[in-house]
């Protein structure tokens, strides 16, 4: 069986309207899926708090960092509200903290329409090559 990258995906979730934030992670999710990775889309966690006791947001943040500390690679949905201005997202910003300390790569889309075509084109290696490279940063 063939190794597929694993890829964390960051993205807003209580800035906007939750529903669009988790949708647009799923959307996200499907096109890594269908180009060959396995992503982990954080968000599905909101469908686990409707229907279970609500956890420290905390508690939920740490569960999630423990799958980042394992993806090959991050991918960050940023989004761009009708004035220009950016979505914020907490989250998504202590996540990104996280992957550069661990040497994990990120790779920034504005658009699912941007990510569909990159993940389509990345050649893999290249991934992990910069993996490499950040890790042999970290560690000298």
């Amino acid at each position: 069986m063939e190794k597929k990258l694993k890829v964390y995906i960051a993205s807003p979730y209580t800035k906007g309207w939750s529903f669009d934030n988790v949708r647009r992670q799923l959307k996200a999710k499907d096109i890594l899926l269908n180009n060959g990775f396995t992503p982990f889309a954080p968000l599905m966690a909101h469908f686990y708090q409707i229907y279970t006791e609500n956890h420290d947001e905390r508690q939920m943040m740490g569960w999630e960092l423990e799958w980042l500390n394992v993806c090959d690679f991050m991918v960050r949905l940023r989004v761009r509200l009708e004035d220009g201005s950016e979505l914020s997202s907490f989250g998504s910003d202590e996540e990104e903290s996280k992957a550069n300390e661990w040497g994990i790569p990120i790779y920034t889309f504005w658009s699912l329409e941007e990510l569909e075509y990159w993940a389509k084109n990345i050649n893999p290696i290249e991934i992990i090559v910069e993996k490499n490279t950040l890790l042999e940063k970290i560690l000298s």
